[in-house]
């Protein structure tokens, strides 16, 4: 793993365990998942509209579904743009384990933060994180730049 793709999967935990209250059940991750997105589309969308958030959420769901075809729902409803990508990713993940839960979660948003840092570039991803999430530590990356 590069140490861009290590920092995104820190961040991701800390952006998932934000709201879990620290129960580790794959409901307190679906509840967590789905307010993480709500949270990243009410800063991202103004900068890549609604669409382009609909679409990097996408190609996120796609990637990881590689790794983790339990999400193969999720990736067929993004088709659908009437569909809210946020329940059905709920429904998908407190339908596993809660470790496999917590691992699909976390690769998604890895993924999710990866694609996004390649549009708008990292420092602005890290800007954006800072103001959704801001107990989580974003700084430490930016100050090691």
């Amino acid at each position: 793993m590069t140490d861009a793709r290590l920092h995104f999967s820190a961040v991701a935990r800390q952006m998932l365990l934000h709201d879990s209250a620290g129960e580790v059940t794959s409901a307190a991750c679906a509840v967590s998942t789905a307010r993480a997105l709500e949270l990243l589309q009410e800063r991202l969308a103004p900068l890549v509209g609604t669409a382009g958030m609909r679409a990097l959420f996408a190609r996120a769901v796609k990637v990881t579904h590689l790794e983790f075809a339990e999400l193969a729902p999720v990736r067929a409803a993004m088709v659908d743009e009437k569909v809210h990508a946020a329940e059905t990713l709920t429904e998908a993940l407190d339908g596993l384990d809660s470790a496999s839960a917590w691992a699909a979660a976390t690769a998604l948003f890895t993924n999710f933060l990866e694609l996004t840092s390649s549009l708008i570039g990292e420092r602005l991803v890290f800007v954006i994180l800072q103001r959704a999430f801001p107990n989580i530590d974003v700084v430490a990356k930016q100050e090691s730049e």
